[in-house]
């Protein structure tokens, strides 16, 4: 075992996954924990969302697990699947945790791509609009407005993640863009956006990639306390930084539980 190591949370689609990994990027550990998910009798079939406590927890043990083998972790980078979101009120009690396979929002999305799909594509360049945060947040508007009036941050999973562990809320740039939360060409929260569309989105300030969050400041988690905290960016994106895809032109393909192909570019390219 390596005595330095940095502490990876990847919260992916299939699973939770946590690894220590060596300063030459080698992971030399590895623990996974299955999702756990809540049953909601108002949500449709296809509806999806996360069990937060029993998420939360399964991340702390994951963490103490890989934390109690003879190394010193020097940071906590936390990576998660595109398209996945928390809501919570001013509280910070978690209104609605959900994976990128929540499918609730079909016929809102729908709705909203038909009547502002041009100005939610021109904004995130990201559409179909169900699988992103103004149809989430329609569906919520429509079902459980309770819920909804209560919404007092948006937030990718892993965000979320790192807010929990650090109490520091912010949102990491390929996370929003990924969620719909971020205006691509300016690089700020697409609240103008969300205006039109008569949505309610309050996201945390966009901070800079792979900036610290915070410290642990959870003292359940032992030695792992006042370690720095990442929210290292989305999956895939962190997926083609480990490829080596870094210069624009570049092309990658990640296939996990999608099969994403994706080109870096200088400048977001929209089509026409």
């Amino acid at each position: 075992m390596v005595a330095d190591a940095v502490l990876v949370v990847d919260a992916g689609s299939s699973s939770l996954r946590c690894h220590l990994t060596d300063f030459a990027g080698r992971v030399v550990g590895s623990v996974a924990r299955c999702w756990e998910y809540l049953d909601e009798t108002d949500a449709p079939e296809l509806a999806r969302a996360f069990d937060p406590r029993a998420c939360l927890e399964s991340v702390r043990d994951a963490m103490r697990e890989l934390a109690a083998r003879d190394v010193r972790v020097h940071a906590v980078a936390i990576t998660s699947q595109r398209q996945s979101l928390a809501f919570l009120d001013d509280d910070r009690r978690v209104l609605y945790a959900g994976p990128n396979t929540d499918l609730r929002a079909v016929f809102e999305g729908a709705a909203l791509d038909d009547e502002h799909g041009d100005l939610i594509y021109a904004t995130t360049g990201h559409r179909p609009t169900f699988l992103t945060a103004p149809g989430k947040l329609a569906w919520f508007r429509e079902r459980r407005p309770d819920d909804y009036a209560r919404i007092a941050h948006v937030l990718p999973l892993a965000d979320w993640l790192a807010s929990d562990l650090t109490g520091e809320l912010g949102s990491e740039p390929s996370l929003a863009s990924e969620c719909g939360l971020l205006d691509v060409s300016s690089r700020a929260p697409a609240s103008e956006m969300f205006g039109a569309l008569g949505l309610r989105c309050p996201t945390p300030p966009i901070s800079g990639a792979f900036e610290p969050r915070g410290l642990v400041s959870d003292q359940r988690l032992g030695v792992l306390a006042g370690v720095p905290v990442v929210s290292a960016g989305a999956d895939t994106q962190c997926s083609l930084i480990g490829m080596g895809v870094t210069e624009p032109g570049e092309v990658g393909i990640v296939a996990g539980w999608s099969a994403a192909a994706q080109m870096l570019s200088s400048a977001p390219i929209l089509a026409s």
